[in-house]
């Protein structure tokens, strides 16, 4: 149609990159694909695709293409402490369970879906679930062993250890010692730790309505954020996300320079 030879030198490829991203938004991702279907056919196109023309065509396009990182504002302690409120003040045992997860979230830097199932039960996979038996709780401490996350492919788990925050109204440790109590006393010997009163398991369609009902915000990354404005080191935040890689990174939104200075201070 646009008379270019079928050999992918850097100039087709240039051309290629800027037609297509007038259109979609990932034809840099369909040059990869390219490149994987083509390779045997053409040897030269890895060479021609690292190619300084090509290459600014892509930078090009990401420009082009680009939009900001959509981030849930973090949560904040001022948030836990008012769920903890309603769950006192109804003193439900389905809003006390929904604190305690959600302190959960935010202390240990937990993704939601690591102490609440998918609503699709094809995706369950019992494996996963955080057993009643791990709990160890001893000297102000409360820990679990977490089966599985995203950086654990192998099934080893994770012990997750809660201390003791003074001054902190949703302390974990607190939480997880009266929902326990409050659990152990309706569900007995049950395996599962996280249950709702009528014995199932808490799923995305009974947490995030509740979460976004009061706020539209990530407990994950206020734990990130809380811990960064505490002075923390980034490879002990990295840890306790289970982040593989710096992508961690945006879910800090604290200004840097208030990083800077409690760790000047410190």
């Amino acid at each position: 149609m646009h008379s270019l030879p079928l050999d992918p030198t850097p100039q087709t490829l240039a051309h290629y990159i800027a037609y297509s991203s007038l259109y979609i938004s990932s034809a840099v991702k369909y040059l990869s694909g390219t490149w994987y279907f083509l390779l045997h056919l053409f040897l030269g196109f890895g060479t021609n695709r690292s190619h300084p023309l090509v290459q600014a065509a892509i930078r090009g396009s990401m420009k082009i293409c680009a939009s900001s990182v959509n981030c849930k504002l973090p949560l904040r302690l001022h948030h836990l402490s008012t769920f903890l409120k309603i769950a006192c003040s109804s003193k439900l045992y389905n809003d006390l369970l929904f604190a305690t997860i959600l302190s959960a979230c935010f202390f240990a830097c937990h993704h939601s879906g690591e102490l609440v199932i998918n609503n699709d039960k094809k995706l369950f996979n019992w494996w996963k679930i955080i057993k009643c038996s791990s709990v160890m709780s001893s000297c102000g401490q409360v820990a679990y062993h977490l089966p599985y996350h995203k950086v654990d492919p192998f099934y080893c788990g994770s012990d997750i250890l809660f201390i003791h925050f003074e001054g902190i109204n949703a302390c974990p440790v607190k939480l997880l010692q009266e929902y326990i109590l409050l659990r152990d006393s309706i569900h007995h010997a049950w395996p599962a730790l996280f249950l709702q009163k009528d014995g199932k398991l808490p799923s995305w369609r009974w947490f995030i309505p509740n979460l976004h009902y009061y706020c539209r915000h990530s407990a994950r990354a206020g734990g990130a954020t809380y811990y960064a404005s505490l002075g923390l080191s980034e490879d002990i935040i990295q840890a306790l996300g289970h982040w593989s890689s710096e992508a961690w990174k945006i879910y800090i939104h604290e200004n840097l320079a208030i990083c800077a200075e409690l760790q000047l201070a410190q």
